[in-house]
Formats: C-alpha cells, sequence, structure tokens
C-alpha cells in the first residue's frame, strides 16, 4: 500500500471530524454516542485506535469506548477501576484551554497499553462536559505520520464540541427525569394545595397569561372587568406600599440573582378589603438565552396567619411582663398546629412548645419552659455539635435568615425518624434576633417513598431485561447483546458464533419428576453454561429447556466447536436436584456470521436447524449447519423433543 500524503491525511482526518460532527447533532443514546466517535475516528484506516474515558465525580463513575484495542484496553480498565488514570490521559488533563498534544510515542515509557509503548505516537487531549464530568479522548495514529497542527487544531476544537454534546445530552437526559418525576407527584402536590389552601399559578411571561387552579379560579381571579386573568391585573391589585418591593423581588429572580421567589404582599379584594397574601415560586423554563419564559408557584392567603404573627412579635416584645393570660392564649394557638413547634431564645431557652412537640420528645411541656434546650433534649451542658442534629440556632446566627434543616434523630432524643424543621429569625422591633421559631416535620414516610420508586426502577429494568428463574438475559437482552457482536464483527473482521441448544428428553424429566424439579435442573443447566463463557460471550435462556450462546470475535469454526465440547462435557456430569440424581445430555446446533448468513436472523435459523439435525443424529452431540440440511417439520420436533 502507497503511503499517505500529508496532503491526503490532512483531507481524511476532515472527512472524519466532519462525520463525527454530524454524528454528535443525530445521535441521542451516550453509549453509542461514545462508541460511534470511536468508530469513526478509526474508520477508512485513518488510525490505529481510538478510546475515550469519562470521569464522573458526583457518582464515582466511569464511561468508556474503543476502537481498535479490544482486549488490550482490559488492563486500563483494571487501572481504572482503582483510580489509577493512565500517563497519557493525565497529560492531557493538565493541558491548559483544551489544547490537543502529541505523543511521539517515545515519551509513553510509563503507558498502560502494550502496543503504545515505545513504538506508537498518539494525540491526546482532554474533554470537559460539567464542572464534574470530564475526560480524555486518545486518537493512535499510525507510526511515522506526520501530525501536523492544523491535525491538533482540528482535535481540540472537536474534543470541545463532544464535551458540548455530551453536556447537552445529559442536560436534556435530566430534563426527562425531571418531567416524568413532576408528573408522579403532581397528584400529591394537588393534595398538598388543598390541604394548606393554596392555589397554584402558571404564568407564561412572554404573553402575560396566568393559568390558576380550576379549585382555586375565585382565590386567584385578577381579571378586570370580565376580562381574561393576568399579570397586569394582578399588578393593578397590589397595595401601593407593597408594589415596589414585590416588582424587585419578582425581578430578581427572574434575572436569576435567587433560587426562588417568595414574599407577603396585600391584595385588594372586591369588598375592597386588603388581605394579605405570600407568593411563592420559580421559574421552571427558560430559553436558549436564558430568559425566563414560564413560571409557576402558589398563592396563598395568610392574613390570619399574618394576624397571628403579630401576635406573637407583641408577646415576644412584652415577654418579660406579659400576664399569665396572654401566655396561656399564645400557647393554645401553636397547640393547634400538626407539626412540632417550639419558640427558643438565642441563649438556648425554651420559651414556647406546643403538645406536639412536647408528645414527641416526650417531655412535660410546663416543666420544658424556661430550661436549656441541649440539657432538656439530650442531657447535655454545652449546646449541640453532632451533625446530625445541627443547632437551630447556630444556623441562623450565621446566615442571619431563615434556614432549613435536617435532624436524624430530632434533636438526638433517640427518635428512629427523620424530621425536616423550618427555623425562622424572631426579631424585636429593632430587628435584632432574640429568638428563633422552630417548625418540625416528619418526613421518614417521604424519604422512604422516594427510596422505593429509585428501587423499583432497578428490578423493573431486570424483569424486562432478564429470565426470571435463570437469571439469563432473555431474548429482549439477548437482540441487542447480538446486534453488539456483529458490530465489532464488522469492525474487526472477525465471526460471531451461534450455539443453539436444549436439553435431551427434557419433557420426560417435567412429566415424571414434575415442574419444580425441572425448574431446579434449568437453574443449575444455567449456572454450568455461565462458567463456559468468557467476559465477552453471551448465554441467554429462551423458555423452556432452551439456550443460546453468542461467541464473539473468534477466528473460525474450532472456536466454536471448543466451546461445544466443553458445554457437552459439563452436561455430563450428573445433576443432584432435591433427593434425586439426574443424568442429563444436550444438543447443539451451530451456525457462523457471516459465514453462513449476513442476516443473523437467518443465522439464528440455521442454528436452529443444525439441533434438530444433533437431535435426529442421536444427540448428546454438535452439529454445524450445512446447505444440505433441511427445516424439521412439527412431527419431527415433537419427536425429536
Amino acid at each position: 500500500m502507497s503511503k499517505v500524503t500529508a496532503q491526503q491525511r490532512q483531507q481524511q482526518v476532515l472527512f472524519a471530524v466532519m462525520s463525527v460532527y454530524r454524528f454528535l447533532i443525530a445521535e441521542r443514546d451516550l453509549p453509542s454516542l461514545l462508541q460511534g466517535i470511536c468508530d469513526r475516528l478509526v474508520g477508512q484506516g485513518l488510525n490505529l485506535s481510538a478510546w475515550m474515558v469519562l470521569l464522573d465525580d458526583d457518582h464515582g463513575g466511569i464511561i468508556t469506548a474503543e476502537t481498535g484495542l479490544g482486549e488490550v484496553f482490559t488492563p486500563v480498565m483494571d487501572n481504572l477501576r482503582q483510580g489509577v488514570l493512565p500517563a497519557c490521559g493525565l497529560r492531557a488533563l493538565d493541558q491548559q484551554g483544551g489544547a490537543a498534544r502529541f505523543c511521539p510515542g517515545t515519551a509513553c515509557e510509563n503507558c498502560s497499553l502494550p502496543r503504545c509503548r515505545g513504538v506508537g505516537q498518539a494525540i491526546t487531549v482532554p474533554i470537559r462536559c460539567r464542572q464534574n464530568l470530564f475526560g480524555f479522548l486518545v486518537i493512535q495514529t499510525p507510526e511515522g505520520g506526520q501530525v501536523t497542527d492544523e491535525e491538533l487544531g482540528l482535535v481540540a476544537d472537536l474534543a470541545e464540541s463532544i464535551g458540548q454534546a455530551l453536556h447537552n445530552l445529559l442536560r436534556m437526559e435530566e430534563s426527562r427525569v425531571r418531567e416524568k418525576e413532576l408528573q408522579r407527584i403532581e397528584e400529591r402536590f394537588e393534595l398538598a394545595l388543598h390541604a394548606s389552601d393554596a392555589g397554584l399559578w402558571d404564568w407564561n411571561i412572554k404573553t402575560g397569561e396566568m393559568f390558576t387552579s380550576p379549585c382555586r379560579k375565585g382565590f386567584l381571579d385578577y381579571r378586570e372587568n370580565g376580562g381574561a386573568p393576568g399579570s397586569a391585573a394582578w399588578e393593578g391589585l397590589i397595595h401601593p406600599d407593597d408594589k415596589a418591593r414585590v416588582l424587585q423581588v419578582l425581578n430578581d429572580h427572574l434575572a436569576g440573582k435567587t433560587e426562588e421567589y417568595r414574599i407577603e404582599y396585600r391584595i385588594k379584594k372586591e369588598n375592597g378589603a386588603w388581605r394579605w397574601f405570600l407568593d411563592c415560586g420559580r421559574v421552571v423554563e427558560r430559553d436558549e438565552q436564558g430568559m425566563p419564559v414560564r413560571m409557576t408557584g402558589t398563592h396563598q392567603d395568610i392574613t390570619l396567619q399574618k394576624e397571628q404573627a403579630e401576635i406573637l412579635v407583641r408577646v415576644q416584645r412584652q415577654l418579660h411582663d406579659a400576664v399569665e393570660r396572654e401566655r396561656t392564649f399564645l400557647q393554645t394557638v401553636i397547640d393547634g398546629a400538626a407539626d412540632s413547634v417550639m419558640v427558643i431564645d438565642m441563649d438556648y431557652t425554651v420559651l414556647l412548645i406546643n403538645a406536639t412537640a412536647a408528645r414527641i420528645m416526650k417531655i412535660d411541656s410546663s416543666e420544658a419552659r424556661g430550661r436549656k434546650c441541649h440539657k432538656l433534649f439530650h442531657g447535655s451542658d454545652v449546646p449541640c455539635t453532632d451533625k446530625r442534629y445541627p443547632c437551630p440556632i447556630q444556623a441562623v446566627q450565621e446566615s442571619g435568615n431563615r434556614v432549613t434543616l435536617i435532624h436524624n434523630p430530632l434533636h438526638g432524643n433517640n427518635i428512629n425518624n427523620t424530621f425536616e424543621i423550618e427555623v425562622t429569625p424572631l426579631r424585636d422591633g429593632t430587628g435584632r434576633i432574640r429568638g428563633i421559631i422552630e417548625v418540625a416535620r416528619d418526613i421518614t414516610d417521604r424519604l422512604r417513598i422516594e427510596k422505593e420508586l429509585r428501587e423499583s426502577q432497578s428490578k423493573l429494568y431486570q424483569l424486562a431485561h432478564h429470565d426470571i428463574l435463570t437469571g439469563l438475559p432473555n431474548r429482549l437482552l439477548f437482540r441487542d447483546r447480538m446486534k453488539q457482536a456483529v458490530a465489532k464483527a464488522q469492525r474487526h473482521k472477525s465471526r460471531v458464533a451461534i450455539l443453539f441448544l436444549d436439553l435431551d428428553k427434557f419433557k420426560d424429566i417435567n412429566d415424571t419428576l414434575g415442574h419444580d424439579v425441572g425448574d431446579q435442573l434449568l437453574v443449575e443447566v444455567a449456572r454450568r453454561l455461565q462458567r463456559q463463557c468468557r467476559k465477552s460471550d453471551t448465554v441467554a435462556r429462551f423458555g423452556g429447556d432452551e439456550f443460546v450462546f453468542i461467541l464473539d470475535e473468534i477466528k473460525d469454526r474450532n472456536g466454536a466447536a471448543v466451546v461445544a465440547e466443553k458445554i457437552l462435557k459439563a452436561m455430563s456430569e450428573p445433576v443432584r436436584v432435591g433427593c434425586h440424581t439426574l443424568h442429563i445430555t444436550t444438543s447443539i446446533g451451530i451456525a457462523l456470521y457471516p459465514d453462513h448468513s449476513e442476516d443473523m436472523d437467518q443465522v439464528m435459523k440455521y442454528a436452529d436447524m443444525a439441533l434438530y439435525q444433533a437431535k435426529a443424529e442421536g444427540r448428546n452431540n454438535y452439529r454445524f449447519y450445512d446447505p444440505a440440511m433441511r427445516a424439521p417439520s412439527c412431527s419431527e420436533r415433537q419427536d425429536a423433543d
């Protein structure tokens, strides 16, 4: 073969890069995307190999793809699982600004790839998807070929595009997951809105249209003179003293300066009265320029709560000289709350505690007032330092604002539940923090449900892709593995063997000993078959006593024959099932891709024909497909079984 000129290689590189760019636009599956990139960089003999490694710091995972290395990549994977990166990967990650680097071979003496050590040359480049997801790409170029600065620049630009494509792909997947999660909790959220007497609103920012909950239409209806509800009508009903503050908080959130839009303000009702409302919401959709498109939230009449809060503020201002009647009234109010409520001053002294909190903490509410909270809750003479239940007072001192904490257990009181605590600063007339109001809510059931949802998703995948009895891949997963094996065979110019097998006279065992014994026998057969597999091979169960092998990357039919003989030998060992000792044999039919056909469905059919030929010739043997074979009739199949 003639040597490729620099100009020819430049054209080949440009063609491969453009092919990758087109692939980045079309592909939406992450494993297929990574593998497709490597395939295109090696295709047409452009490079010897290409491999990619992505490191996920958030989940501690590793994602890889390779083309042109095969088993040579195994030691690299072993090192990656131990947290050891190859030297070329480290050099790539050290590059500033995402530049590509040429490795001339003699600089790779410590490389973990035997094919590269001292003889190969490669291009390495970092790939940055997001802050905690990054990696590198290594392209092994033909020996002696010249790698130009222009080629390095193209690879660097390509790596940047790959990182952006991965970032977009992951962002789209996260959006789909979030959408599904929102759909699952929509019903619970609606129930929660009913329980809290709050209304839901959904605001189209571009058009100004405002959707409101049907059950709260009157509660959130901002129509003027019978017109359509919208943001303009809403602004006209805000109290003049509150409008500037409301719009400032809203605009800050729309500009991305705050994580949440939350504000209390007054609105004029139809009868002319001013009512206090609490608005909570978030921008849930932005366009490609980051501009807000859609915002949703809740709208709740808190006039009664404001009145109660004003009572609490007055009580706090006059705490030391208030009469017992006022204290009794306030205690009655908070005792009506279903959640745990406590008021504690900045010296850790319990001022108020409602009946729910006293019941949860197993203390007498009348004896709790005036005592130090850390002494009362867990018998300590000093404030809490255990990270399982961070101190609410210290958290408010550090932030100066309302905070949300998680306690497990609640204040160290040996309560084996998880609590979410909303801690609000209690201020005096000058704005100085005098204490905290703590409201604790048991979220144990919510956390348990979330965990069960995650586990159920994993179980559903297992059930969909594996045989229930043996745990082997089923037809669905087998089809996917078969496509992968064919793709690998096409890349490496190798063969794939399909071995169809079933147990001889298995029906007699079921009929005489029962299906329970037959099922236990199938489980043991599956174990024996798995022991005959390489890591790259697949053995699946199609149903009954039918099993199928995929042997990938074999050189010729001898490799398949060796495996078939090992299977026959493994099946010849007696099987102990309960009180029965069973002597079984198996028959095997073998067909090869692409020798017998380039259509894998046809290869499967040929393997099935060879299986029944093996049974017809006396069972307990194997046969390769031969064009002279014919498909067995239904009666012949029944006789063979």
